[in-house]
């Protein structure tokens, strides 16, 4: 994976759209969780695979690589840390 900027900051709405879909989500759950569509929610994780730079990547691989890559630049929060957090 390259490692690419830093920080290559992500629209507030794109981290938004991998971090609802960090935990593995459809796009359907995702745009519900959202309260958008499902060509929105799509279009917002390509272009955030494109700022983390993972479109090199095979498809079933993209998601997981991005949201990898934005946890270790510090754009969203670790999905494990959310789970442990709402864990009583």
């Amino acid at each position: 994976m390259s490692p690419g900027p830093a920080r290559m900051p992500l629209t507030p709405r794109q981290a938004q759209a991998l971090t609802a879909a960090a935990d593995g989500a459809s796009l359907r759950t995702v745009a519900e969780r959202l309260g958008t569509t499902i060509q929105q929610v799509a279009s917002l994780l390509s272009r955030a695979y494109q700022r983390l730079d993972v479109t090199y990547l095979p498809r079933d691989q993209r998601r997981s690589a991005a949201v990898r890559t934005a946890v270790r630049r510090g754009l969203i929060t670790d999905p494990a840390q959310r789970k442990e957090s709402t864990t009583p």
